[in-house]
C-alpha cells in the first residue's frame, strides 16, 4: 500500500547533529500516536516554556489540551499567556530545572496531588535547554516524555521529527493532536 504525499512527514534528524551522547534515541511520532498516548495516561501533563511567549499557535494548543483535561505546569514567562486565556497552571513559579527534579522524585505526588505524572509533554522550550532534562528524566525516572517541539529531541521517549523548515506542517500536526484528544 502506497503511502500518499499528505501522510509523510519528514524523517527524524537531530536539530544539533553533535549532540551524540545518546543511547536510546526518541522514537519520532506521528500526531495520532501522541494524542492517543496522552489519552491512555492515568495522569497525564503538559509542561510549557517561553517560547510559548514568541508564538501565539503554541498558546492556543497549550489552551486547548488544557480543556481537553491535561493539567499545564508553565515554566519560565509562558504563565503569563496561559493566565490571560484563563488556564489555571498546576505551577507557575518553578523553572524547568526545578520540575524536573520534583519529577525525578519517584515519592513526589506531583502539584495536584494525585500521584506521579505518568506521561509528561513539552511545549515551548529551547532544544538545547529541553535536552538536557529529557536526559535526566530519561536515565533516571519512569515517566513516559514526549516532545511536541519543532525540534527532534532524542532524549525523549517520543518525539516530532526536527520541523524548523516547515511551520505550516508543525502547525497542522499539533492541530492533530489537540483534535484526537
Amino acid at each position: 500500500m502506497a503511502v500518499s504525499k499528505e501522510d509523510r512527514y519528514p524523517v527524524a534528524r537531530r536539530y544539533q547533529i553533535a549532540d551524540i551522547q545518546v543511547s536510546r534515541e526518541a522514537t519520532a511520532v506521528k500526531p495520532n500516536v501522541v494524542a492517543n498516548l496522552i489519552k491512555k495516561a492515568k495522569n497525564p501533563v503538559l509542561v510549557t516554556g517561553g517560547q510559548l511567549l514568541k508564538d501565539e499557535k503554541l498558546v492556543e494548543v497549550a489552551v486547548k489540551l488544557y480543556e481537553k483535561g491535561v493539567p499545564v505546569i508553565a515554566t519560565g514567562g509562558s504563565s503569563k499567556p496561559l493566565i490571560e486565556k484563563g488556564v489555571k497552571p498546576l505551577s507557575s513559579v518553578f523553572t524547568l530545572h526545578y520540575v524536573t527534579q520534583f519529577m525525578l522524585d519517584p515519592e513526589w505526588k506531583g502539584f495536584n496531588n494525585t500521584g506521579p505524572y505518568d506521561v509528561a509533554v513539552f511545549l515551548g522550550f529551547l532544544p538545547y535547554y529541553l535536552s538536557r532534562m529529557l536526559s535526566s528524566l530519561k536515565h533516571f525516572s519512569k515517566i513516559t516524555t514526549i516532545s511536541i517541539d519543532e525540534f527532534y529531541q532524542q532524549h525523549a521517549k517520543f518525539s516530532f521529527t526536527n520541523l524548523t523548515a516547515n511551520r505550516e506542517l508543525y502547525h497542522k500536526m499539533l492541530d492533530e493532536v489537540v483534535n484526537g484528544i
